[in-house]
């Protein structure tokens, strides 16, 4: 940023717009990614992304392809649907979200600045 607006903006706190970026597990064992979060992650139906959960924070990453290359990325890739639903079954499975207390909503939280690695926490945490 320029430092003319550095300035001028100094003390200001951006207030997110009312459309917030967020990433939804619903009850039918699907992650959701909003509008908002399609055009922040720049994503399209039958793109893939890869999926990383932090329990300590519950905390998912979304990792965009190309940024990892080892077989633990290969298993976690996830394909958009046309309604940009991923199936979250073995999400599901393995970590502790009960499905009958669903939806859960992940808002985001911040990403890398060359739009690979996507950082979503679960909201009210």
């Amino acid at each position: 940023m320029k430092k003319e607006y550095s300035d001028m903006l100094a003390g200001f706190e951006f207030v997110p717009a009312d459309g917030a970026p967020f990433i939804t597990l619903d009850n039918q064992r699907r992650f959701y990614i909003n509008r908002t979060a399609r055009k922040l992650l720049d994503v399209k139906p039958y793109d893939r992304l890869a999926v990383a959960f932090r329990a300590d924070n519950k905390a998912l990453a979304i990792v965009k392809p190309g940024v990892i290359d080892d077989i633990h990325a290969d298993l976690a890739q996830y394909v958009i649907d046309k309604r940009y639903y991923m199936s979250a079954k073995r999400f599901v499975k393995q970590h502790p979200f009960p499905i009958e207390e669903a939806p859960y909503k992940f808002a985001y939280d911040r990403g890398s600045s060359d739009g690979k690695v996507f950082i979503f926490r679960l909201a009210g945490e």
